[in-house]
């Protein structure tokens, strides 16, 4: 499609629509954007367009958003099933996605990653090892921070960008095409979005439904439901497992990560040698590998990089399994990334010693009962944060002795209060953050606080358990 001239609404403002409003309007487009919120909760964002000649209606949609549009471009947080998108369908006016505008524009191949958990770490481990291969410049974007739309005008096709594609993304897209695809893990979240398991797993098939022949699928070989994207796309499939061999692709065996290719096979590092902890990311980390591997690059570059992968140097790696400090023999973990009951569930099959587990926040419809097992045998203490608990009370409060706290400090105190030297506090919640928090990050960011203050109190033993002074 050609942009000149058209008018074109974009729906959310924030880094997604700031980004593919600068790049329509760069086009040529006639830019106008409209988001629910005012103008004030949104200044950052107006500022970042003030000197383009891009129009807004802030603080609510009316017609004025449709009435003389072209074309509909949403952020990846709009509902699709909002009344004017629901108008803008019955007069036939196209809508589609940030990544799709952008993913048209893009001159270099793309590498796209998805699953429920994982993606963030998958994306910069991948980016990290091709960065060792024959391109100009590979770089990341998507739902990792930094969209597309935002990088696209510096691409060519000596470059490579490797893309974090979420649900909220690939529902949007009509001919995205990466020439690789890599599914990670599929398991029941953002159902409050999507409704059902079924139309979740149909907005991810989106990631490989116009791949060819000549392009790649990376399967997790032991996730069920992602073995089925093998025979939803033409494109090549190639395996990686960490428990059982694969016949083509990446594995484990013995402690050691090797590669299946062509019929040979080759070292290329050993497990104890990934560089990020925890079960989950060394399929990351395989995953990562696979994607090497297709772009030819050697095991002995792969196993440098791996060597020289730092996580610290990555500040989307934050708070996802990140350890904050010990504290008089106890750990504390920031799992705050973790925003659904698959990522929980890998954080606790991570962790062997006694867990004081922090839950809570808003409910994207799970279901809990996957977390029984792990709860029950792993877990001492579960602290519940927040009043939209109930759910998960219901589904666990039978399997483990159950606290509430009405904020991150609180939860942190209380987990402390109830913590032996050689356990872990471990804030997993399972839920988005928005009822009480703008996003993990702040979650996050607030329990590092909370534990950082610890240090000034003066915990006393009793019956083997620490007991903290609440009173300064």
């Amino acid at each position: 499609m050609t942009y000149t001239d058209k008018q074109i609404t974009i729906f959310g403002l924030h880094r997604s629509g700031v980004a593919v409003a600068k790049l329509l309007s760069d086009l040529g487009a006639k830019v106008l954007v409209t988001d629910p919120k005012s103008s004030d909760e949104l200044q950052a964002d107006v500022d970042a367009l003030k000197d383009r000649d891009i129009g807004f209606i802030l603080g609510g949609h009316d017609q004025r958003c449709i009435e003389k549009s072209d074309l509909i471009v949403l952020s990846p947080g709009v509902p699709l099933d909002i009344p004017i998108l629901q108008e803008a369908r019955a007069a036939n006016i196209p809508i589609t996605g940030e990544l799709e505008v952008a993913a048209n524009l893009c001159a270099a191949p793309m590498v796209a990653i998805t699953g429920t958990k994982g993606k963030s770490t998958t994306t910069i481990l991948t980016a990290e090892l091709l960065k060792y291969g024959n391109f100009r410049r590979v770089c990341t974007a998507g739902n990792i921070g930094v969209p597309l739309s935002s990088e696209v005008q510096g691409l060519t096709a000596e470059d490579l960008v490797v893309i974090e594609a979420s649900s909220f993304q690939l529902e949007t897209t009509e001919r995205f095409r990466p020439v690789v695809s890599v599914v990670l893990n599929l398991s029941r979240d953002h159902l409050d979005r999507h409704g059902t398991m079924e139309a979740y797993r149909t907005a991810k098939l989106r990631i490989c439904a116009n791949q060819r022949s000549t392009d790649w699928i990376v399967l997790n070989s032991l996730d069920q439901h992602v073995l089925t994207f093998a025979d939803a796309t033409e494109a090549k499939t190639i395996y990686f497992a960490d428990t059982t061999t694969v016949e083509q692709g990446i594995y484990v065996k013995d402690g050691k990560i090797l590669t299946q290719w062509d019929g040979e096979s080759h070292w290329i590092c050993d497990v104890e040698d990934s560089p990020l902890p925890g079960r989950h990311n060394l399929q990351n980390v395989l995953a990562a590998i696979t994607v090497g591997q297709i772009f030819d690059i050697s095991p002995d570059i792969m196993r440098s990089a791996i060597s020289a992968f730092s996580p610290a140097e990555h500040p989307p790696l934050e708070h996802a399994f990140e350890p904050v400090k010990t504290v008089n023999g106890i750990r504390f973990i920031n799992d705050s990334k973790a925003t659904n009951v698959a990522a929980v569930k890998a954080a606790l099959e991570s962790l062997s010693d006694p867990i004081l587990l922090i839950m809570g926040g808003y409910d994207k419809g799970n279901e809990y009962e996957p977390l029984v097992e792990c709860v029950r045998s792993k877990v001492k203490v579960l602290i519940l944060l927040g009043s939209h608990t109930g759910i998960i009370r219901n589904a666990l409060a039978a399997h483990v002795v159950t606290r509430d706290a009405a904020t991150v400090s609180d939860a942190v105190a209380l987990a402390y209060s109830h913590a032996a030297p050689g356990d872990v506090v471990l804030l997993s919640p399972a839920n988005a953050s928005f009822d009480m928090f703008t996003d993990y990050k702040a979650r996050g960011q607030a329990f590092r606080e909370a534990v950082n203050h610890l240090e000034s109190k003066k915990p006393t033993s009793k019956s083997g358990i620490y007991m903290e002074k609440l009173s300064d």
